[in-house]
């Protein structure tokens, strides 16, 4: 959805409310229909397998693969291995394969019922896919679609599908699409487009696709499909928390297809969950992140990160090595014993400022008696927050960034190495190697002038950079802040009680050396500690051209605030 913790796309944003995007590959020969009982099929989970669990586990799978004019060798197969690593797993599945639109309609709305009764629900889908107008359908075995408009009633619309979940009201929804294969259906279609369109997940959901928005996925060449071969693969391994599996899918996807595929994730989901659940032999599910924090603490060689590093993973195989660079760094400093939360798996941003403070919500204009030397906002000299910026498609961390207050200028601005905030720490100007040089007129407004549930500001921008090529770009910012209301969220630092904000604005940009011209959007949701004067997490999304979104999401994971009067961190 975007490309975050670096600057604005500047590539051109397409409309997408005609877009037509195909999802279906063809490979192999026509399969016969399956046997009436097979199509509707229930494989109740025997109690010696089922997960531990204090509700139920419910899932629909459809595997259409008879298509008369472009049948597909590996949905039905995809779907009745799916529907026994779900049988492994606790949940009571119904499993229909090569179904037509009455039999799917019946079985969703089955499925919807079920749902009503609480607990867990997957829908997997496999199969021929297509995008008319932004919207997902889903095309049963006896479909006959010759003009574009046949569609929406000869197809299954997958958001309704999504509806009937949100509308269940359970606790949790995981949502997974394998139909994103090259679609013959509307080869003769004026707005035919490749792949499905992006979907957003209501709370509490997961959904998954078997590659971007936009692309097309393998059908694979062995008895399964490339995207599901490796699902059932990493949904089978004890302990890996869903978002987990879906990156340890996402990588080997990526890694075998030589990054021409890339499957990608939407989720609001607010616990944990697990196909198969954790046991007392299950290596520690924070090891990727220990490995991954290591090697940013490494590099940094900062005495702040070790401890930070020590504090969460003091049994560590790195922890010898982290006190003995803790202790050239400072002798006297003790490293901390007691490890902090650990952070929940997701979205990608980048760097930019501060908002202002005030544990009670209230106008940062009147701030509530700052300590000494510090600003009317709380900002003091040597306050620090470093980040981790995790690419969303690819679930990976790809670099880290910090914000550190070096000095309060004479006019009340905030300096932070090449970058100057403004007193509430809004973006003034920032510099790096790829942009040497980057202003921002008046600001560039991210944090509202009232942190408070309801707020909501209009706001207007204009950004002026170069490129270290030498060219010169110019961009018109216009949105709208909102204040949400407040969450708990983890993150490498802790966890914390925040004010989730949500910013949106269309961008139009020029080329002032040049002739090039964009529109694009970006969107950003950010989570604001008051305590720590800045925000904890942030995602954000571009939209620019005609291609998937650029996603990614920002984690604190180290600061140094002063005073640090944290008292909703637990």
């Amino acid at each position: 959805m975007k490309n975050n913790n670096s600057i604005t796309a500047m590539t051109g944003w397409v409309n997408r409310s005609l877009a037509l995007t195909l999802a279906c590959t063809l490979a192999g020969p026509a399969l016969a229909a399956r046997d009436a009982d097979e199509r509707n099929l229930v494989i109740s989970a025997p109690e010696a397998t089922t997960v531990a669990t204090a509700s139920q586990r419910v899932a629909l799978v459809i595997g259409n693969g008879a298509y008369r004019d472009a049948p597909l060798h590996n949905p039905p197969n995809d779907a009745r291995a799916m529907a026994q690593a779900l049988k492994e797993s606790g949940f009571a599945v119904t499993l229909q394969v090569d179904t037509d639109i009455q039999g799917m309609l019946t079985g969703i709305r089955r499925f919807g019922d079920q749902l009503r009764k609480g607990g867990v629900g997957v829908f997997y889908y496999a199969g021929h896919g297509m995008q008319i107008k932004g919207r997902n359908y889903l095309i049963p075995v006896n479909s006959v679609i010759q003009r574009e408009d046949e569609v929406a009633y000869q197809a299954v619309d997958a958001q309704a599908i999504l509806d009937k979940m949100e509308a269940a009201g359970n606790g949790t929804n995981i949502m997974i699409l394998d139909a994103c294969r090259n679609n013959p259906f509307a080869r003769s279609f004026r707005s035919a487009q490749q792949g499905l369109a992006q979907m957003d997940a209501p709370v509490g959901t997961l959904v998954a696709f078997a590659t971007a928005p936009g692309s097309v996925a393998s059908d694979g060449s062995g008895s399964n499909g490339l995207y599901t071969h490796h699902l059932l693969s990493a949904m089978r391994e004890p302990g890996a928390k869903v978002e987990d599996v879906f990156k340890r899918v996402r990588s080997a996807v990526r890694r075998e297809s030589k990054d021409k595929q890339v499957p990608w994730e939407a989720t609001s989901l607010e616990g944990d969950f697990y196909f198969m659940a954790p046991s007392d032999k299950t290596p520690s599910a924070n090891a990727a992140l220990e490995e991954s924090m290591w090697v940013l603490v490494k590099a940094s060689g900062d005495a702040l990160d070790l401890k930070t590093f020590l504090a969460r993973f003091p049994n560590s195989m790195h922890a010898a090595e982290a006190l003995a660079r803790l202790k050239q760094n400072s002798p006297a400093a003790p490293a901390p014993q007691a490890p902090t939360p650990a952070p929940t798996a997701t979205v990608a941003p980048p760097p930019t400022a501060p908002a202002a403070p005030q544990t009670q919500p209230s106008p940062p204009a009147q701030p509530a008696s700052p300590a000494a030397g510090a600003n009317p906002f709380g900002f003091s000299v040597g306050d620090r927050w470093s980040y981790q910026q995790i690419d969303k498609y690819k679930g990976e961390v790809i670099s880290n960034w910090n914000r550190k207050i070096s000095r309060i200028l004479p006019n009340g601005d905030l300096l932070s190495g090449s970058a100057v905030m403004s007193p509430n720490g809004n973006l003034r100007q920032l510099s790096n190697t790829r942009f040497p040089s980057r202003v921002y007129s008046e600001a560039e407004v991210l944090f509202p002038r009232k942190m408070e549930t309801g707020h909501q500001e209009d706001f207007s921008y204009k950004e002026q950079s170069r490129r270290s090529d030498g060219k010169e770009f110019e961009q018109v910012f216009k949105g709208t802040i909102k204040v949400k209301g407040q969450e708990r969220i983890k993150v490498p630092a802790g966890e914390f009680t925040a004010f989730r904000v949500e910013r949106e604005a269309s961008v139009t940009g020029i080329q002032t050396n040049g002739q090039d011209r964009w529109n694009g959007r970006q969107e950003i949701t950010y989570w604001y500690v008051p305590a720590l004067h800045y925000y904890v997490a942030l995602e954000e999304v571009w939209r620019s051209g005609n291609g998937a979104p650029d996603m990614k999401r920002n984690e604190l994971t180290s600061y140094e605030v002063r005073p640090a009067q944290l008292a909703d961190k637990r």
